[in-house]
């Protein structure tokens, strides 16, 4: 007799009560007024306790967990029981909450930090089935995504590395613990933030005036962040643990998971492990010719009067083989000023496009797979005989959910690729300083391009 997989237990944390928050203000100020006798008690009560008392429920009736590589602000839900009113005045939102997994099969049944975050939406409901507390959650990321950025702060000539450090950029209160980078990024990350055109048109522009980019109203902190990691070929995430990351995917590892699925009349189907299977192809994001334009910075003072995109730097990426007809991307991108970055640029947005295509998804029993969880940014094997599938995915997200149905993953795998270093770092453009550049002559557009020659497989 086949064993049951025991499921997955899910442990949540909030630390600090409503004392951190200014006690009864606190709470006046969220209900609008309206708080129960049982609550003011309970604010009371807090006042003999320390700030750092620790609300720990073990096993919540549903939850449902999401790790995608692509997002800020991974959503968790929990779904709690509440006989009696028991968590009625607990679990407030805006506290900072964590969530741990455990199962007997995973890193012999120790809870594993899945989410460290803040509580978003707290909803309350009764019914037959008794009370029960909602709990949206997200992790420490949607402080970067729902905070605009210090006004007026100043983005000029200051190193990312400081600006990712820097208490009013990213402020204490969010909880963040720090910056975690590869060795590989740290050198540009102590580099000045690369403005790009925007500064040295700036320069062009202002001829002496003590003028510099700043933060300007409803610039968001992910915004900046992302636009600056962009530039050095990297993705911001926030970890389990709170620390702040910039990476760049690792597609040569030994991948960490298996996906069989084979017909009912195929001699493997007893190695099936998909409960459910989408294959989704897209050619709406396929292109064949990629061209991107920038523009030279400061420009040409005597221009070719019979070409008037002189000032233009484009670069291509072709591949003629992508689809059986030609679908064109003509983009402009206002980082660029050369031609080579350009091209790169080109290149880029074309793997973007083969990114965004395609994906398989999964859904498979349980959370885990040989004592490991289930988690994005991995690779997993992949033998579906049914579509045809053999080959090792890049796992861009999963989600967990656990309900009346049992434990269920849901597993997004897409072809690996995205922001190889084919792209590198964005070069800083020059720093025009002084009087202007003379650059009479005149120029003509430069188009270098990268042509596909065969099919590639």
């Amino acid at each position: 007799m086949a064993s049951v997989d025991p499921s997955t237990e899910a442990v949540i944390s909030v630390t600090g009560s409503a004392t951190s928050y200014g006690l009864s203000d606190f709470m006046e100020g969220l209900s609008g007024g309206i708080v129960s006798d049982a609550a003011r008690a309970a604010l009371a009560d807090t006042k003999k306790q320390d700030l750092q008392v620790q609300t720990t429920l073990v096993n919540t009736v549903e939850f449902s967990y999401s790790s995608d590589m692509m997002q800020l602000g991974d959503p968790f839900t929990v779904v709690i029981p509440n006989p009696r009113g028991e968590y009625t005045d607990k679990f407030i939102r805006g506290q900072r909450i964590h969530l741990y997994l455990r199962n007997p099969r995973v890193k012999s049944n120790q809870m594993t930090l899945k989410h460290t975050g803040i509580i978003v939406r707290r909803r309350q409901t009764a019914s037959a089935r008794g009370s029960i507390i909602q709990l949206d959650c997200a992790d420490l990321g949607w402080h970067l995504t729902h905070n605009d950025a210090w006004l007026f702060y100043r983005l000029s000539n200051k190193p990312f590395y400081d600006l990712l450090r820097d208490p009013k950029f990213i402020d204490p209160s969010w909880g963040i613990q720090g910056l975690s980078t590869d060795t590989k990024v740290d050198n540009d990350l102590r580099r000045g933030v690369n403005n790009a055109r925007a500064q040295a048109q700036l320069d062009l522009a202002a001829l002496g005036t003590l003028v510099y980019l700043q933060v300007e109203p409803g610039d968001k902190v992910a915004d900046l962040i992302c636009q600056y990691a962009r530039r050095i070929n990297r993705i911001v995430n926030v970890s389990c643990d709170g620390f702040l990351q910039v990476w760049q995917p690792n597609y040569n590892r030994t991948p960490l998971y298996t996906i069989e699925f084979h017909g009912f009349d195929d001699p493997t189907r007893n190695r099936n492990n998909v409960l459910d299977v989408s294959v989704d192809e897209d050619i709406s994001n396929i292109y064949t010719d990629v061209t991107c334009i920038g523009e030279l910075v400061g420009g040409d003072l005597t221009l070719n009067p019979s070409d008037q995109n002189a000032n233009k730097r484009r670069g291509s990426f072709i591949n003629r083989f992508a689809l059986p007809f030609i679908h064109r991307l003509n983009f402009a991108d206002g980082d660029i000023f050369d031609v080579t970055p350009a091209r790169k640029q080109a290149k880029w947005r074309y793997d973007r496009g083969i990114f965004d295509s395609w994906q398989a998804v999964y859904v498979v029993k349980g959370h885990h797979q040989n004592g490991e969880w289930w988690e994005s940014d991995q690779l997993c094997t992949v033998r579906d005989s049914v579509h045809g599938i053999d080959t090792v995915l890049y796992v861009s997200s999963v989600r967990y959910d656990r309900d009346s149905q049992g434990d269920r993953t849901t597993v997004t795998l897409r072809k690996p690729g995205l922001l190889q270093a084919a792209f590198g770092v964005l070069p800083m453009p020059p720093r025009i300083t002084g009087s202007l550049v003379d650059n009479s002559g005149t120029s003509t557009t430069q188009q270098p391009k990268v042509v596909v020659k065969k099919p590639q497989k």
